[in-house]
């Protein structure tokens, strides 16, 4: 996703890329690419450069960014915009530089690297600058980021690799071992979106109709799941979270913790959209759990607020 702070969003694309492996060129990037997973041959193979929060892949991240503000410059002057990227804060120093690198290759003049939990509470508009500590949750697509910010600072920080992804293929991998049916990527994202749910609670007996392939014989199958199911399927990705954001919350200072009771948890990111995910955290914590009002773009907004006393030659990124 690409903000300018006088535009606001202008580019929000996957950061995907299709790529003929004979000849190491791109076919599509972003969106269009995305649209190609589980639907391409050989030699085109669909790829994420960046995974995990950091740089897979540095060329193809170059290529990547560099489509990317391309897009963004359409219909405008500007040529080599200053970037402002958000990095997750498990990045290391090789990997930040990295992401400079790229960055700079793929045409921008200047780079500014922030970390993403201090990104998305700018964006949502907490007030970090006071001596009281916030708790983010970030769940994006590659990773779940967790955060305690403090008088604008990271007091402690943990990323784990359990987030939106593991939600889909959770579902592929139940639907595959209950029901012999196999799912794509792109349908198991649809279900989640439309019919998962991380509560009980946030369930319905409603069933919905979705079309598979059968693994033993290869034929397309229609099968009728309800939400209960979508629940049972990404139960454990959930369990793994859970687990994660208790063993922080248990090695945060008990001061900190205090003023989170106090404030409340903030969850943000795309998985913030699963139903019932403030109920899973308020039953797991017994804390207050607040949504993010705008979870898909709270990070880009906050590293739009950064370059909002900028000229408009400046772009940021999440």
């Amino acid at each position: 996703m690409i903000y300018s702070p006088i535009e606001g969003v202008v580019l929000n694309e996957a950061s995907i890329i299709a790529i003929n492996q004979l000849t190491q060129t791109p076919v599509s990037v972003g969106n269009t690419a995305r649209q190609l997973l589980g639907r391409t041959s050989t030699p085109v193979a669909v790829l994420r450069p960046v995974r995990n929060g950091v740089i897979a892949d540095l060329k193809l991240t170059q290529i990547m960014l560099q489509s990317f503000i391309r897009k963004a410059q359409q219909g405008t002057r500007i040529f080599r915009p200053r970037l402002v990227l958000g990095c997750s804060c498990g990045a290391t120093s090789v990997e930040r530089e990295a992401l400079t690198e790229a960055a700079l290759e793929a045409g921008a003049r200047d780079v500014v690297l922030i970390d993403e939990p201090i990104a998305a509470a700018l964006g949502i508009g907490l007030p970090i600058t006071k001596p009281k500590g916030n708790l983010i949750i970030d769940i994006g697509g590659g990773t779940t980021e967790m955060a305690v910010i403090c008088s604008s600072q990271v007091i402690d920080s943990q990323v784990i690799s359990i987030a939106g992804d593991s939600f889909n293929q959770a579902t592929v991998d139940y639907l595959r071992q209950t029901f012999q049916v196999h799912i794509g990527e792109l349908t198991a994202e649809s279900l989640k979106i439309q019919f998962g749910s991380a509560s009980d609670s946030a369930c319905n007996d409603t069933p919905m109709e979705i079309l598979g392939v059968n693994v033993g014989s290869g034929l397309p199958q229609r099968l009728e799941i309800n939400s209960g199911e979508l629940r049972d399927a990404i139960s454990i990705p959930l369990h793994k979270i859970s687990v994660a954001l208790l063993n922080f919350l248990e090695r945060t200072h008990p001061e900190l913790v205090s003023d989170i009771a106090e404030r409340g948890i903030m969850v943000t990111g795309g998985g913030a959209l699963l139903s019932g995910i403030d109920t899973f955290f308020q039953d797991l914590t017994h804390l207050p759990v607040h949504i993010s009002p705008n979870p898909l773009n709270s990070v880009v907004l906050g590293t739009g607020k950064i370059l909002e006393y900028e000229h408009q030659s400046s772009y940021s990124f999440a």
